[in-house]
């Protein structure tokens, strides 16, 4: 028979996908006064992995991964996701965005993004968001899974998870 436990927190997450209007630091300023300060700042890099944000943000978009100094419990990632999407508008131009956050959590079987788009592999979780696994670990390493987003799946970018999952189980057990 199955106890039901409550879930062990997890490590909360942001990526910023963010128009040349920004600069990586006002990028990274942003994700400490809303979210918290990072406890592992990620990769910075030029987003050219899609034109899907280019009509509405721009061209030459940046994007950061940063794993926050802050375990959450799970069930909170439809509030991170609606404050993402608040400082979304709140920093929009003529109705476009210039800022894409997108908040999720890393815990130690999974990687999991937030989104307000449902697709079959997503789960709902209220509040018009959805679950969407993009990494599992299997023997110790992170896997991709078939819709697993192509700058989530490059080698140095695993490795930087696999990094955060490092991090979180020693943060973890100072808790």
């Amino acid at each position: 028979m199955s106890i039901i436990k409550p879930p062990a927190p997890v490590a909360l997450f942001v990526a910023a996908l963010y128009a040349p209007t920004f600069s990586d630091a006002a990028a990274k300023e942003l994700i400490a006064e809303h979210f918290g300060h990072a406890l592992l700042p990620g990769p910075v890099f030029n987003f050219t992995f899609s034109d899907y944000y280019a009509e509405e943000m721009g061209p030459s978009l940046r994007k950061a991964f940063f794993v926050l100094d802050r375990l959450i419990d799970p069930a909170e990632l439809p509030a991170w996701k609606l404050r993402a999407m608040a400082v979304e508008e709140q920093h929009a131009r003529d109705g476009k965005r210039t800022v894409n956050l997108d908040p999720g959590y890393l815990e130690a079987p999974k990687f999991v993004l937030a989104t307000a788009k449902n697709f079959a592999h997503r789960i709902y979780l209220g509040r018009g968001v959805y679950a969407d696994v993009q990494l599992y670990v299997r023997d110790g390493k992170f896997q991709t899974n078939s819709w697993t987003y192509p700058d989530y799946k490059l080698p140095e970018h695993l490795r930087f998870f696999e990094h955060a999952r490092a991090k979180y189980f020693e943060k973890i057990k100072k808790e």
